[in-house]
């Protein structure tokens, strides 16, 4: 009799709690699932007009298939690609890997320029990660 009203007791006890819960809204909507890019990097965070740098990126997606990759510029607010490559076989447990070069243009001493990856997944989002590099003439 004692342990039958101990758990009526309880259960009206969680449901007495449970209405002091409120659902908030995040302001956002979910719309899929993602790459991730824990390590995006340059060789060198300054470096002289005509030289060649290593962009290096590790990226996974546990959820969707990855299908291209890009390697975009930023200069003065405008963005272009540098390169792009498809990926095929993408296996959902494994991480990759990789790297790619990027020639450094001829901008003047202290320019600024952002390096940003983007992972393109199958259900056609994108994540990205970026890194800045600063041109440094030689002085003469």
């Amino acid at each position: 009799m004692m342990r039958h009203i101990i758990y009526s007791l309880s259960v009206l006890m969680l449901l007495g709690m449970s209405s002091c819960f409120e659902t908030y809204d995040e302001g956002y909507d979910l719309v899929g699932r993602v790459a991730t890019i824990p390590v995006f990097n340059l060789s060198q965070s300054t470096s002289e007009p005509g030289t060649t740098i290593t962009a290096t990126y590790r990226y996974y997606s546990e959820h969707e298939a990855v299908i291209e990759l890009r390697l975009v510029q930023v200069l003065g607010g405008q963005s272009s690609e540098v390169e792009s490559r498809s990926v095929s076989g993408h296996n959902l447990r494994d991480s990759y890997e990789g790297t790619f070069s990027y020639a450094v243009p001829e901008l003047t001493d202290g320019t600024v320029v952002t390096l940003r990856l983007e992972v393109i997944t199958a259900n056609e989002l994108s994540n990205s990660r970026q890194a800045n590099l600063t041109v440094s003439n030689p002085v003469d």
